[in-house]
Formats: structure tokens, C-alpha cells, sequence
């Protein structure tokens, strides 16, 4: 049976899950668990594409980004989601993601050519992927949109064979309690 691709874009979905549930630390989030429950099995490929942040010297800003986006990284490599990294571009102090668009795309793509999925679960709300959506539905490809239950994009809702959409309880579903853990962890030490 061939793998479900499931694709997070990492700022459209940090944006939407925050504004479902504002109160979630998304460094403590099981997004494996989330993929199952969008693809409802367990046989998923996983890749979560977002801007990679840069240390510059001189701002303390972004050493702290950074620090967060490393540790982000290292709690989804543990996991076993594929990081897949455009970059940030800054223009007038303000930085713009990007080439993550672009990774999605070619990612659908690639997938539907190869043969690699059935199934893609796709967790952003870009539209500049539509293209590379439809291209992927005439290799007969099942594309369905993952949005937010507070949020969805008609155009993506109109190319993609189904929506599906992740609501408040899912996302706290999803959400490591992190004082189960740390307990759990001195209880098997001791």
C-alpha cells in the first residue's frame, strides 16, 4: 500500500493553529498524530516546509527566532517528519518567507509523476500551488485540502478533490502535556 503524503506549510499552519487555539505551544505538538488524523491511517509520509531563520549578528531577536526554530526542528526530526527548508528574505526590516510555495508545489508534483502517494493531505492555504494541484488530479491523484474550521480558501476548496478541516479539539488532541511528560520520564528513571 503506498504512503499518504501529508505536507505542512509551517507558517500557514503556526498562524492557523494559534488562532484556533492560542494557548498552543507548537514545539510541543505531536504533528505525526495530527497527519493521522487528516489521513485517518498511520501509513504517512510527513514533510513540514517552512523559511529557515538565519542568526544575524547585532540582533538578539534573531538569535532567539532561531534557537526556537532549531528546537521546533529537533522535536519534529523526533517524530520523524522530513524538515524541507525555503529561506527568509528581508526587505525593509521585514522578513518574507520564501521558496516555500515553490517546495510544496514540486512536491505534489514530483509525488503524482512517480507514483510515490495515493493520497495528499495538504496542510496550507497558498494558492499558488493550485497548478501543481490540478497536474497532480490528472495523474489521478486524491489532493484534499486541509483548512481550519475558522478559515478556508474557496479557490483551494474549488481545485481539490476534498476539504477536511481541523478543528479546535483536534489541535488539542494533538498537544504533548508536557507535565505528563516530564512525570512519565522521572517515573521510568526511577
Amino acid at each position: 500500500m503506498k504512503k499518504n503524503l501529508v505536507i505542512f506549510d509551517g507558517s500557514n499552519f503556526y498562524h492557523g493553529a494559534k488562532n484556533l487555539a492560542p494557548k498552543i505551544h507548537l514545539t510541543n505538538f505531536n504533528y505525526r498524530k495530527l497527519a493521522e488524523l487528516v489521513a485517518l491511517s498511520k501509513n504517512n509520509k510527513i514533510e513540514y516546509c517552512v523559511g529557515e531563520i538565519k542568526q544575524e549578528k547585532g540582533n538578539p531577536k534573531s538569535v532567539s527566532l532561531y534557537a526556537n526554530q532549531q528546537a521546533l526542528f529537533y522535536h519534529l526530526e523526533k517524530q520523524g517528519v522530513e524538515i524541507k527548508k525555503g529561506y527568509m528574505l528581508k526587505n525593509n526590516s521585514v522578513y518574507q518567507e520564501k521558496g516555500v510555495d515553490v517546495r510544496i508545489a514540486l512536491d505534489i508534483l514530483r509525488g503524482a509523476l512517480k507514483n510515490e502517494y495515493q493520497n495528499c493531505f495538504i496542510i496550507c492555504s497558498d494558492t499558488d500551488i493550485i497548478p501543481a494541484i490540478l497536474d497532480a488530479r490528472k495523474e489521478k491523484k486524491k489532493i484534499v485540502y486541509v483548512a481550519f474550521s475558522n478559515f478556508a480558501s474557496r479557490a483551494l476548496k474549488a481545485n481539490c478533490s476534498k476539504t477536511i478541516y481541523i478543528t479546535e479539539k483536534m489541535i488539542g488532541d494533538c498537544n504533548y502535556d508536557i507535565f505528563a511528560n516530564v512525570v512519565g520520564f522521572l517515573i521510568a528513571i526511577a
